[in-house]
């Protein structure tokens, strides 16, 4: 396996997908089979969905490869791409910071109020700490996608461009 995708973020990813495949199928099984229902798995795989997402996420930022439309920004020159590639990167960071710090009221909510799952009866910010966990890597590799974009000059980031573009 190559190095560059040897991360924290893709190791999450995997195990929680995995973890999460697991849980619909004996869940699947019981239903159907069994004819009886594990509640359970249905809270924790809604929990995973949404670690998984951030962290997919944060995947993505590290390599550059979120959904773009490049109608605008395919046509300007590259001082200008990357510019608006900063932007974009500042946008996400400030979107993933106001969800994090919201994610974290919310922890500290369910912690004071004792609220606890409805089918594991396990405390409810427990849960709630993959929301800002999750948030806080998005932010991390965003972070460091617009430190690698400003130290780049518009001559290389054009290149780099050419050679993404070539590789698909």
């Amino acid at each position: 396996m190559n190095k560059k995708y040897l991360n924290a973020e893709s190791i999450v990813t995997a195990i929680v997908l995995l973890v999460m495949l697991g849980l619909v199928f004996v869940g699947v099984l019981s239903r159907y089979v069994f004819h009886f229902s594990f509640s359970f798995t249905e809270e924790l795989v809604c929990t995973m969905f949404v670690l998984l997402s951030t962290m997919g996420g944060a995947l993505a930022s590290k390599e550059n490869s979120h959904y773009t439309l490049d109608l605008v920004t395919g046509m300007l020159k590259p001082r200008a791409k990357r510019f608006f590639d900063i932007f974009d990167t500042a946008l996400t960071v400030l979107a993933a910071g106001i969800l994090c710090w919201c994610g974290v009221q919310m922890v500290i909510s369910q912690y004071n109020m004792g609220s606890l799952s409805i089918a594991l009866r396990i405390p409810s910010w427990i849960y709630g700490v993959t929301v800002p966990f999750g948030l806080v890597f998005l932010i991390f590799r965003s972070v460091m996608h617009i430190v690698e974009v400003v130290k780049t000059s518009p001559e290389e980031y054009a290149k780099l461009g050419e050679t993404e573009d070539n590789a698909e």
